[in-house]
């Protein structure tokens, strides 16, 4: 690994004369238009010019090992969870847990993002460190259900700020050409962890009690942070001593002052953050809340928040960024360009393509394709597992053919042959049936590396850096809102169609009391399958109504897929380089920089070019 030279060349770049005169570094004197920028983005700018190819190992190293106890915990606390609320016969309310993750993890993403551009990418850090400890504490303790949710909350919190603080800490410190390679840093745990966080669970529920299995994070995730946070602040120190951060705020300080606190909550725009919150929590409560379910989508509970959502705070949120803010979250002209609004649409198509075919994935598995449970949840994690693989490789490969679009087309073309051979794989018991969906779901993994990051990237790269945070933390939530949306819709189609198909596939192979054990098997497959074994009358029946209702799932992943590699055409095509975000002429030739521009775009093509003087 080698530190990259000059990320941040507006940093030291004025320190030798203004107006043939001296300015020793100072930052308020030396370059006007950066005054705008805010304090925390400038904080982490400077120190990364003082980063050492020593400081930068500590750093990733640091970002996964934190990054992987946080998703470690999230991996096993399933068995932990269903032990806790089964001992307070609150087992019915794991639905309001998921409803709860969905809405505090997207509604909270854009809050850190702000807060790590004012207050600092340090101390946003220290913030979700303490909340995860005090979530993890009062997990383990809990008496009941009312006092867990309260943990759970707070767990969510801290989940959410790694996710998001982590992505834009990769994008501070790492170059466009990069990028994509090192933002897979945080995920590679599932490399290590889809294997064994199961068995590693199951012996903490053997020799312990699922308080222990909560507290665990309490102790590991703060020591493992630790060298992280001191490589940022030594770093910070280091740049202080150079003069690069002259004229700059401290933290303290701006803590200190009521008229510090005042600007933040101006220049963080925290009633565009308010907005933006209530319209993520009003669009995806119904949406988890009534996943599949037809009676609940008759209710007026369900569509009323859906509603407002769409009709009053989504617009009111779009409104007051372009009218009413004074720093918007984001300038209301990147709203409109169409590389933009792709890569929102692209982060959401992915989303929607990649939870159709999981949401029942494992009861497919099971049923259609007799697989023992071993067996499913390995398949199951094949996408996972591929997804991070595979964008370490495209990552690699980005960096000897700089440019993205290439990678996200590719990626939707292999959205479409995944899903195709899903299609045609959809039941059997022959070694060939299961090597077609594995190969599916390979493709599908691949498909999901080819898009996600790079699109990530491709966003990142078009903002100048003060604007990252924001922009990442938008597109982490486009891609909560299409999970949101890819699992209703899937559930749709399964709760809308399984019931008949099953029905009428006992019915039709003679079965007796087929409205009885269609009702069975559609409540409890698992338990359904034991009682009737591979090649009975009953389970070539049910294998039939299962492989039809995959098939509607499947034809509906198939349109994402096409629709993402249609929006994959609006994105713009810049070649990647060694500095932070493009140059001023790239920004400027597609309308994201202050409009000088020396380069343009080619309209057909999208590539960026520059203008021949």
């Amino acid at each position: 690994m080698s530190a990259p030279s000059k990320l941040y060349p507006q940093v030291g770049a004025h320190n030798q004369t203004v107006d043939g005169e001296s300015t020793d570094g100072r930052l308020d004197e030396r370059d006007d238009t950066r005054k705008d920028v805010p304090y925390g983005v400038q904080h982490i700018e400077a120190t990364v010019e003082t980063f050492t190819r020593v400081d930068y190992w500590i750093l990733f190293i640091s970002i996964f090992l934190v990054a992987s106890d946080f998703r470690f915990d999230n991996m096993s606390r399933t068995p932990y969870q269903a032990a806790a609320l089964s001992s307070w016969g609150s087992a019915a309310q794991t639905s309001t847990l998921g409803v709860t993750r969905a809405v505090v993890s997207a509604a909270t993403q854009p809050i850190y993002a702000k807060l790590s551009d004012f207050l600092g990418r340090p101390f946003v850090i220290m913030v979700f460190t303490v909340i995860y400890v005090v979530g993890c504490i009062v997990q383990a303790t809990s008496k009941g259900f009312s006092n867990y949710i309260g943990g759970f909350v707070l767990y969510v919190l801290a989940f959410a700020g790694q996710q998001v603080t982590f992505a834009v800490l990769i994008a501070d410190t790492t170059s466009t050409r990069s990028r994509v390679a090192f933002s897979l840093v945080p995920s590679l745990h599932i490399t290590i962890n889809a294997w064994v966080s199961g068995t590693i669970a199951q012996k903490i529920m053997k020799n312990s009690t699922w308080r222990w299995g909560f507290a665990i994070g309490s102790i590991t995730v703060p020591i493992l942070t630790i060298p992280l946070l001191a490589t940022l602040l030594v770093g910070k120190h280091r740049a202080q001593k150079r003069g690069l951060l002259a004229g700059v705020p401290r933290l303290t300080t701006v803590m200190r002052s009521s008229s510090g606190w005042k600007d933040l909550f101006w220049r963080s725009d925290g009633f565009g953050l308010l907005l933006l919150a209530a319209s993520l929590a009003l669009l995806l409560i119904p949406l988890t809340l009534g996943g599949g379910s037809k009676s609940k989508w008759a209710q007026a509970q369900q569509i009323v928040p859906l509603v407002v959502g769409f009709v009053v705070a989504l617009p009111a949120f779009l409104l007051w960024q372009w009218k009413g803010a004074r720093y918007p979250i984001i300038p209301f002209r990147f709203l409109k360009e169409r590389h933009v609004l792709c890569s929102f649409a692209i982060s959401a198509l992915s989303a929607i393509a990649a939870s159709s075919q999981g949401s029942y994935l494992y009861y497919t598995l099971l049923v259609s394709f007799s697989r023992s449970v071993e067996s499913a949840t390995r398949i199951q994690n094949i996408y996972s597992f591929v997804r991070t693989v595979g964008g370490l490789l495209v990552g690699f490969a980005i960096r000897k053919v700089p440019f993205l679009r290439p990678f996200i087309m590719v990626g939707g073309l292999a959205f479409i042959l995944a899903y195709g051979l899903l299609y045609r794989y959809r039941g059997g018991h022959s070694d060939s049936d299961i090597a077609g969906l594995i190969a599916a779901e390979t493709i599908l993994g691949m498909a999901g590396a080819l898009v996600y990051f790079p699109a990530q990237t491709a966003l990142q790269v078009v903002v100048k850096h003060e604007h990252v945070a924001s922009t990442t933390a938008l597109f982490t939530a486009c891609y909560s809102v299409g999970s949101a949306i890819g699992s209703a819709m899937t559930g749709a189609i399964w709760t809308s169609t399984m019931p008949d198909r099953l029905l009428r596939g006992l019915q039709s192979a003679g079965v007796e009391n087929a409205p009885k054990l269609a009702k069975e098997v559609y409540g409890n497959p698992i338990g359904w399958i034991h009682k009737y074994p591979v090649g009975t009358v009953e389970r070539i029946a049910v294998e039939g109504a299962y492989r039809e209702v995959q098939r509607y799932i499947c034809i509906s992943g198939l349109v994402a897929g096409a629709v993402l590699f249609a929006f994959s055409f609006g994105l713009y095509n810049p070649r990647l380089g060694d500095t932070q975000s493009l140059d001023d002429d790239q920004l400027d030739a597609i309308g994201m920089g202050d409009g000088t521009a020396a380069a343009k775009v080619n309209p057909k093509t999208g590539d960026v070019e520059e203008v021949k003087k």
